[in-house]
């Protein structure tokens, strides 16, 4: 064989693989809620972690909430006026679907910020707001780092999940998301216990490789 084809015997060209992330982008441009639902699971991750960043290079003090309230908004924007922006990924020059949400995620979150006209300075001596912020004492409660970094790696663990088969998909998706006993893991994939137990060192393994190339191993 030779050639981008692959072809049976008799020289039949075998089906392409369905590619899993044009079939979501597909489910979500034709409104399938349950694509919808599946894009904002998988990509909650990268827009928070966006958003997060945007904030603080802005300068501007945020909320976990106010994070949650624009990733809604950033997801919201994809979805709007018949998924207007969703139509316009493209996939040009290796840009992945989640480097393209992020730009979104950016952007939608510069606009709502220069809209607001309430980023400041920290480093600003005149500024009573930027004053208050930097004399308050800690409370002791996590800040915007930690949630900073969470939201980071729940991007990277989404960008490994990717690479993965839709089978192996499924059983994260089902064991480790919706935390499902393995047992009833194994049902829903129709296979035995034992072989579900298998399925999952397969994946750590699988997933320590993908971490290795990608991130030297951390996630």
């Amino acid at each position: 064989m030779s050639g981008a084809d692959t072809r049976a015997e008799g020289g039949l060209a075998l089906p392409a693989s369905p590619d899993p992330t044009h079939e979501l982008l597909q489910g979500c441009i034709r409104g399938d809620a349950g694509s919808r639902r599946r894009l904002v699971e998988e990509y909650s991750g990268i827009v928070s972690y966006g958003v997060s960043v945007i904030f603080q290079q802005f300068g501007r003090p945020s909320r976990k909430e106010e994070i949650e309230d624009m990733s809604q908004e950033v997801f919201l924007a994809l979805f709007d006026q018949d998924a207007r922006k969703l139509r316009q990924y493209q996939g040009r020059n290796g840009c992945s679907l989640a480097s393209w949400i992020r730009v979104v995620a950016n952007r939608l979150t510069i606009d709502r910020l220069r809209k607001e006209g309430r980023t400041i300075s920290l480093d600003d001596p005149g500024n009573a707001e930027a004053t208050k912020i930097r004399e308050t004492r800690p409370d002791g409660t996590p800040g915007p780092e930690p949630q900073v970094e969470e939201a980071m790696r729940a991007a990277r663990v989404r960008e490994m999940i990717e690479d993965l088969p839709s089978k192996d998909r499924m059983f994260v998706q089902l064991f480790y998301f919706q935390g499902l006993p393995i047992e009833e893991v194994a049902q829903n994939l129709s296979i035995t216990t034992n072989a579900a137990y298998v399925r999952k060192m397969r994946l750590h393994e699988k997933l320590r490789r993908i971490a290795a190339s990608r991130f030297g191993g951390e996630v």
